[in-house]
């Protein structure tokens, strides 16, 4: 077994060849488990820019005789329910089945119990090595099955349009005009099947639209906001939200797609994010795939992906289990 060295990681007492490690670590076990993640630098610069929140914990795991970065693990409680955090924890390819999870297991746990938190949430990939080592966990049960999807772009059709809508879509910051009506849509992503397990219950407005967009911007992202609009009203009926990374413009990562009750039934999923994918694919000519991730019990989104050559290569669980070290 390797010699492993895990200790709390606290950014701000880092020096920046550490804190790079540590977020190559977590960039590359993100990107294996979803399919896309912000870079590292990225990364970095979103953690550089944080206020020290108490919310959010860090931990590493390095290699005694070497001091070379062998994992990473990251909690950050759940706005809703304190007893509760989200929890990530990767290790490197080379360093995994070497007790190196295990190491930085035992110390969460400690720290965690200091921290309030008795219970996590973690995602894992099925077949991976990451599902029975939760097995061992207390209180494990999974809470949903999801699928990791990908859409790789192809040139843009033809225009499309539905009647009594037009397409309208922003970088960045919400037009004045839509804020309001865009907080009414993705207050309503809660009505997703499975959505109340992975975000706490909103009541959204323009301040907490302004605060969103902060975050989603943070380090080199950029936000792409595609939404169509009721002709008749002016406001937003339907919106789809994609980030990309300055840093590496090969792909999009698809976060949210929406439509309000009242406008359900026309066909606006499908559409604006047809649209979305051309706008892509105008503004970032290296662009090459959108990914994705569904809930396995959403049918109407993985119909309308299906529609659009969206594919399935992997599947992931959300599990929850109690703060604990394995068995």
């Amino acid at each position: 077994m390797t010699c492993v060295v895990v200790a709390e990681f606290v950014p701000s007492l880092r020096t920046s060849p550490v804190l790079r490690q540590w977020c190559e670590v977590f960039s590359e076990g993100q990107r294996h488990l979803s399919g896309a993640s912000p870079t590292a630098t990225a990364l970095m610069e979103m953690i550089e820019a944080e206020d020290n929140s108490a919310d959010i914990r860090r931990w590493i795991a390095r290699d005694a005789a070497t001091d070379e970065v062998l994992g990473i693990a990251q909690a950050r409680r759940n706005s809703a329910e304190a007893d509760l955090a989200e929890f990530r924890m990767y290790v490197t390819p080379h360093a995994q089945r070497r007790g190196v999870g295990r190491a930085l297991a035992e110390l969460v746990e400690v720290d965690l119990a200091g921290f309030g938190v008795r219970r996590i949430r973690v995602t894992a990939l099925v077949g991976s090595a990451a599902e029975p080592f939760l097995q061992r966990f207390d209180g494990y049960r999974v809470l949903l099955r999801l699928a990791n999807q990908v859409q790789h772009l192809s040139p843009p059709t033809a225009d499309s349009t539905r009647p009594g809508y037009r397409i309208v879509s922003w970088r960045n910051r919400t037009p004045d005009e839509f804020v309001r009506s865009f907080s009414e849509a993705l207050n309503r992503l809660l009505d997703a099947p499975g959505a109340g397990l992975q975000m706490p219950e909103r009541n959204w407005g323009v301040d907490e639209v302004r605060s969103w967009e902060r975050k989603m911007t943070g380090g080199s992202q950029i936000l792409l906001v595609c939404c169509a609009v009721d002709d008749a009203v002016g406001e937003v009926a339907a919106a789809t939200v994609v980030t990309v990374d300055e840093n590496d413009s090969t792909h999009a990562s698809q976060h949210d797609t929406v439509v309000l009750p009242r406008h359900r039934g026309h066909g606006l999923a499908q559409w604006v994010k047809e649209q979305q994918a051309s706008v892509l694919a105008a503004e970032f000519p290296l662009l090459r795939a959108i990914y994705t991730t569904v809930n396995a019990e959403n049918h109407p989104m993985l119909t309308v992906n299906r529609r659009l050559g969206y594919q399935t290569v992997a599947e992931r669980i959300l599990v929850e289990i109690g703060s604990h070290t394995p068995r």
